[in-house]
């Protein structure tokens, strides 16, 4: 018995791992196979989940040679990407400020975190009064995004030269040492002792740590919405609380795993997350005695799950929403090109098509949470009084071509968003968006706001598709060919050099 208890322990412990790495669902079933997740199944859920397992078991046994560089069943990495901050740029910085302070006499700023944006911030406001620049928004950084390619005529035709990147060396707003520095009588007045050598190699390195210090925050705000957006909070998720049902835990895991399938390369319908053995799950966790409603509201805020809850707890988890709606409104606004036509919201050349639509989808899901957390609390007054709108995803003009070829154009929430304020702007407290507003623009277009998820929460069908093995979205009955076509860079434009492992 304490043998089987033990590993139980083990298995609960690596599905909260999983939680926070890209697992597909077929792993997954393995695991609560082995965990006796039949237990809280019915009759036709425990042969979906037998089923399942089959499928996996036989999938690997016919292929034993395929060596997976991601999680078994899909080619995707087993991680999300994680900028690992800035040590080297702020310990050059810190080491260039002391110089300077311990020269003048001056107070030395308090050691930073350098992989915390606001930590970050705060010593560069003591670093900037030291050295008497001005503590306004520093120049953009460098783009790694050419300019459009410009048309080069000669006598023997015309071709296209590809632009150099913004920001190139020789034009302003490449690098940092182009704001005001104190004069040498105001330096030699403040900073007594110093050189203006150290002096100006300190003004380089903090303006040069500014700049990428926002650069810092912005892929802060881009994790969160790739974790919001796939795993939703789950990260919170301790594993005390998670091990202590073990019902809310086979759930729990096996939901984040579909919420973080890749999408599809298609002119339908993406694969919904809710299929019938998560609904059966849900229903076994919901009918344990031990069950973890603030886990499963972690994961889905359905109002009979967040009826569990009481007003504290709900209230602190509709301000985790709007946190991330936040975090999300800031990548949003500043992807979004002001020149665009909110009408066409189709991918053109320059445009970061992936975290728009990183940042769009958690945008949408944090939406549906925060709506229905505010209507679990009787606060419909909110709701009426903001309601931001949906923000549609950027479409590929090869599969907008493919729309157009199946006779269809674009979904019909583009037309609404377009005579919207900006969702962003709502968020952020830059304008308003009553949900009286919300609802003229449906009924122009002959859509009912509450069925489509525009002033309630959005309603999903169930889906009965199991996971496919994609590359990049495209599905591959191969896996040795997923693999290959992986490292290669197939469909993501992001080769690799041979003898190279692909990028995560």
């Amino acid at each position: 018995m304490a043998a089987e208890k033990r590993s139980e322990i083990e298995i609960l412990r690596r599905l909260h791992r999983g939680l926070r790495e890209r697992r597909p669902p077929q792993d997954v079933v393995l695991d609560l196979v082995e965990l006796g997740a039949e237990r809280w199944l019915s009759a036709a859920g425990a042969r979906d989940l037998y089923a399942m397992m089959r499928h996996e078991r036989a999938r690997r046994a016919a292929e034993p040679w395929t060596r997976w560089e991601g999680p078994v069943g899909s080619s995707m990495p087993t991680t999300w990407r994680h900028h690992p901050g800035l040590a080297r740029a702020y310990a050059t910085a810190a080491v260039a400020v002391t110089t300077v302070a311990v020269d003048a006499g001056r107070p030395v700023p308090r050691d930073a975190d350098p992989a915390d944006p606001a930590s970050l911030r705060e010593w560069l406001g003591a670093a900037l009064a030291l050295l008497g620049l001005p503590d306004d928004e520093p120049p953009p950084a460098r783009s790694r995004v050419p300019r459009r390619p410009a048309a080069v005529t000669w006598s023997g035709g015309t071709y296209h030269r590809r632009g150099k990147p913004r920001g190139a060396r020789g034009e302003r707003g490449g690098h940092v040492d182009a704001r005001d520095r104190m004069d040498a009588a105001t330096r030699r007045e403040r900073l007594p002792g110093v050189s203006v050598r150290a002096y100006r190699r300190a003004v380089r390195v903090v303006l040069h740590l500014q700049q990428r210090t926002d650069v810092l925050a912005a892929e802060r705000d881009r994790e969160a919405a790739v974790a919001f957006g796939k795993a939703r909070l789950a990260h919170l998720v301790t594993e005390e609380d998670f091990v202590a049902c073990p019902a809310t835990a086979a759930f729990t895991a096996y939901y984040v795993a579909r919420l973080a399938m890749r999408t599809r390369f298609t002119s339908g319908r993406q694969t919904r997350p809710m299929d019938t053995l998560a609904e059966e799950l849900l229903s076994g966790a919901l009918a344990a005695p031990t069950l973890r409603p603030r886990v499963l509201a972690s994961v889905l805020t359905r109002w009979r799950v967040l009826d569990l809850l009481d007003d504290a707890q709900c209230g602190e988890l509709m301000g985790r929403y709007y946190e991330q709606l936040a975090a999300s409104a800031r990548l949003l606004r500043a992807g979004f090109d002001p020149h665009r036509d909110p009408t066409h919201m189709i991918m053109r050349m320059g445009d970061d098509t992936s975290t728009w639509n990183i940042a769009s989808r958690a945008f949408n899901q944090a939406r549906t949470g925060w709506l229905n957390l505010t209507r679990a609390l009787g606060y419909d007054d909110v709701v009426e009084a903001s309601c931001p709108g949906k923000v549609p995803a950027l479409v590929a003009s090869d599969v907008a071509a493919w729309h157009r070829l199946d006779g269809h154009d674009q979904h019909v929430d583009v037309k609404v968003w377009a005579e919207l304020p900006y969702p962003w702007d709502v968020v952020l407290g830059d304008d308003e968006c009553p949900a009286e507003l919300v609802r003229q623009a449906c009924r122009r277009h002959g859509i009912d706001p509450e069925a489509d998820g525009w002033t309630q929460p959005y309603r999903q069908d169930l889906a009965e598709l199991p996971a496919p093995d994609l590359v990049h979205g495209v599905t591959v009955s191969s896996p040795l060919l997923a693999g290959a076509l992986r490292r290669i860079g197939v469909f993501s434009g992001q080769a690799q050099s041979a003898g190279t492992s692909p990028g995560r």
